[in-house]
């Protein structure tokens, strides 16, 4: 077990229809149990899948019985009609990010009901979690989103799409990268080089993903000790307004 502050920023629990994975919430905590995970942002697979309402409430139900799971709320832009009061009374119950599934749900991210939510959220400092897919959308969050007051954590981004996260961040001050794609052995040492050791955040997509791989893609790297524990779990806990 390390004895480092680990705090994950993408996890799941619940039923996964797209492959044959124990997803459920007694599998999220012995993993985390395991491997030391002091906290976690977590969501229900239900607001993904069937129902954003139904899954959120499960999510924050699931969370006020385990305090080391921090909720997250998902929201579908295809079904979105409550604009910023929504977000606000989210907020409200104690959710400390939002998530967006452009990749799983089918929907263009230059698309307005997904531009409403981006300026909903502004001002609100509460982070959004978005995943991206090809080639051009880590530019059409950055430009979306770019002055804005939010951060907002790209989650997927592989090696091939680096480069474009990198000159994205240097427009969009905002913008931070999740870790669980990033499996190419000098791509955290590129991106401090690049735009510091404050935007990058762990991620391990537990428990869809394996969590050693994400964790000793970080554990393993030539960063520094004091910016293995900033992308570990500080710039997390910095960004959602956490403290251990």
């Amino acid at each position: 077990m390390s004895k480092r502050t680990i705090v994950d920023a993408n996890t799941f629990f619940g039923f996964y229809p797209r492959r044959k994975v124990d997803s459920s919430l007694e599998a999220l905590l012995q993993i985390m149990k395991e491997n030391g995970v002091s906290k976690a942002l977590t969501l229900s697979l239900k607001g993904v899948f069937y129902s954003y309402e139904e899954g959120n409430e499960e999510t924050l139900r699931v969370c006020k019985n385990h305090r080391n799971l921090m909720p997250v709320a998902t929201l579908d832009p295809r079904r979105f009609l409550g604009g910023r009061s929504e977000i606000e009374s989210l907020l409200e119950l104690g959710f400390k990010a939002f998530r967006l599934f452009p990749d799983v749900q089918g929907y263009p991210l230059n698309y307005s009901p997904v531009i409403e939510i981006f300026n909903c959220l502004d001002g609100l400092k509460a982070p959004l979690l978005i995943s991206v897919g090809g080639r051009g959308d880590i530019t059409a969050v950055s430009k979306l989103t770019c002055g804005k007051d939010f951060p907002v954590i790209i989650v997927g981004c592989f090696y091939s799409n680096l480069s474009e996260f990198i000159v994205s961040a240097r427009k969009n001050k905002n913008l931070y990268v999740e870790t669980h794609h990033l499996a190419s052995p000098d791509s955290l040492e590129v991106l401090v080089n690049k735009v510091g050791a404050d935007r990058i955040i762990f991620g391990s997509g537990t428990p869809l993903e394996y969590f050693q791989a994400s964790y000793m893609m970080v554990e393993s790297s030539r960063l520094s000790e004091e910016h293995k524990n900033l992308v570990l779990g500080e710039n997390l806990l910095r960004i959602i307004g956490e403290e251990m």
